[in-house]
């Protein structure tokens, strides 16, 4: 048997297509929506999450209203662990066009970027080497939407049926906000970097082409993808890409992804994305389209649920061989995004299916 390795080892060995002493796993969510507005009270969380589960990447949870924060945004305080940060936001930073042209950057050491470098600073000192650990980074279009909008919608869209005929009408003044926010983007990354982080969970623009029920698209053609999204995405990755070693893209979607695209995008070691929907490529097609790890197999909306262990157990494990199936050695198994804290307990079981893969059980 293979001497047991530390989750870096393991990691690092799956990137390099190296046998490993067993398949990484790894999973993140629910956020921790009482406690991540607390620097101390977070880093605790954090570290009690990891060390329950022992995953072999350490996603940081943050919350999702940390990057827009420090502009202005206005939002409500979380009531009960549900209270999602995302649909908090009250007011937005950015509510027209003149916004974003007076828009400055924020120093990420300071304010709620600051508190989460310094979360990244704690989560390294406890771990050493031993954990790679990826904050969460919204890239520059994904931000500036962030900052342009609250969950009841956006100005972008008065009057306008689709993110692209706004930009088209107001191409100069997108141009310079996206500049700002690709700058803005790229000085956090490197705060991050400057406190530890071996990479980012990284959330590109441009995931879905078409409205799939989760989320509206952004109606640009491939060839506006490239010019609108994916020019500042690329700009932001290799700024990064030769100080860290594990960067995972995540694409957000249940339909309609833009996959042959994103999975080219530069400085990515790994891609996640709900391969288990019905309507997304699976991981053998994705595999036949990169040699990148990836990251799936699992499906975070069923296979844990239930009131039979057992049951459970033999799902996962149908699941896991069959993710090696399709994705060989350069896989770490993982779900599609944020598991539900309904999925928590049975985390035991997917790592007990592992050991005893490992075994040869």
């Amino acid at each position: 048997m293979m001497q047991k390795m530390t989750h870096a080892e393991r990691i690092k060995s799956v990137l390099e297509g190296k046998p490993a002493d067993r398949i990484p796993f790894a999973a993140w969510g629910p956020h921790m929506n009482l406690v991540d507005r607390n620097e101390g009270d977070f880093t605790k969380a954090v570290i009690a999450y990891q060390n329950q589960h022992n995953f072999d990447v350490l996603k940081i949870m943050s919350n999702g209203l940390y990057n827009v924060e420090d502009f202005g945004q206005e939002f409500s305080l979380p009531q009960h662990a549900d209270d999602a940060g995302y649909r908090l936001s009250t007011r937005a930073a950015f509510n027209s066009v003149g916004d974003w042209l007076h828009a400055t950057k924020k120093d990420p050491y300071e304010g709620t970027m600051g508190r989460e470098l310094r979360v990244m600073k704690n989560l390294r000192a406890y771990y050493g080497d031993c954990v790679p650990i990826v904050p969460t980074i919204f890239g520059p279009s994904r931000s500036l939407m962030g900052l342009s909008g609250t969950s009841k919608g956006s100005f972008v869209y008065n009057g306008y049926e689709n993110f692209r005929d706004f930009v088209l009408d107001n191409e100069q003044a997108y141009g310079q906000i996206m500049e700002l926010m690709t700058e803005q983007v790229i000085d956090l990354m490197n705060g991050f970097i400057d406190m530890g982080a071996d990479g980012f969970f990284y959330c590109a623009g441009g995931d879905v082409y078409k409205d799939d029920g989760d989320y509206k698209a952004d109606g640009f053609s491939t060839d506006e993808y490239y010019k609108y999204i994916r020019v500042y995405d690329d700009k932001v990755l290799n700024a990064i890409k030769d100080k860290t070693w594990f960067n995972m893209l995540h694409i957000h979607g249940n339909s309609y992804l833009r996959m042959e695209q994103l999975v080219t995008l530069p400085g990515i070691q790994a891609i996640n994305w709900e391969d288990q929907s019905p309507f997304n490529p699976s991981l053998a097609q994705v595999r036949a389209m990169t040699d990148k790890v990836l990251m799936g197999g699992v499906d975070r909306c069923n296979d844990f649920y239930g009131p039979y262990r057992d049951k459970i157990k033999a799902i996962l494990r149908m699941k896991v061989e069959e993710a090696v199936r399709q994705a060989g050695t350069k896989l770490i198994v993982a779900g599609g995004c944020e598991c539900d804290r309904e999925t928590n307990h049975r985390f035991v079981v997917w790592d007990e299916v592992l050991e005893e893969m490992a075994s040869g059980k």
